[in-house]
């Protein structure tokens, strides 16, 4: 009797100490501890806009200057030119070389600025015309229209082919040029038939 009661009693007590012990599924939420420091959270700055982006002005492109114009050849500068390189010729051993006709060709203007190569060709001829008898000039324009020209002067090929039609033996070219201020004529002798080149020089002035 003992015994069973003693058994009873423990069984009694440990239904107590159940039903003492708190729910595990009760909907009371178990408290929630912070970490970390206690102080509250400041709030975050506004946003700064973003400042617009830079533009570059346009860029301009200026014109460029005109260039500086020709200064202007004075007749009395190349007409010494034009007895200078005439005295060369005369004054050479080639001029003893040639014994038939000799076709004048006019004076090629490259020095970029207009020149009466007409007046200053004819001076040539008539400074020359004791020492070298010079092709029939009325023959020679008559065949230069006929030939072809490029640029509006004639090649060389233009030049023999012109020369042997008019009966010339010799060719004698001359061109100016300008570099700055400075003005050269340059002049040659060639033989038709062979193509050798008997003379060739040239002067220069202001």
């Amino acid at each position: 009797m003992n015994a069973f009661r003693l058994t009873f009693m423990l069984a009694a007590s440990v239904a107590l100490a159940a039903c003492s012990m708190p729910n595990p599924y009760s909907s009371q939420p178990a408290p929630v501890r912070t970490s970390g420091s206690s102080q509250p959270s400041q709030p975050m700055p506004p946003s700064q806009p973003l400042p617009p982006p830079v533009t570059q002005p346009p860029v301009i492109e200026m014109p460029s200057a005109p260039p500086a114009p020709i200064p202007e050849v004075r007749n009395a500068s190349l007409e010494r030119l034009v007895d200078g390189l005439s005295a060369k010729l005369k004054n050479s051993a080639a001029l003893n070389e040639v014994a038939g006709p000799v076709l004048l060709d006019n004076i090629r203007n490259q020095a970029g600025s207009p020149v009466d190569t007409s007046g200053l060709t004819a001076r040539l001829r008539s400074s020359l015309s004791g020492q070298l008898n010079f092709a029939d000039g009325a023959k020679v324009s008559s065949l230069r229209q006929q030939l072809a020209y490029q640029g509006g002067r004639a090649d060389m090929a233009a030049l023999v082919r012109l020369g042997k039609q008019s009966g010339a033996d010799y060719l004698l070219s001359t061109e100016l040029t300008r570099s700055g201020s400075n003005m050269k004529l340059q002049g040659q002798l060639m033989e038709l038939a062979s193509g050798e080149l008997l003379w060739s020089d040239s002067v220069s002035g202001r």
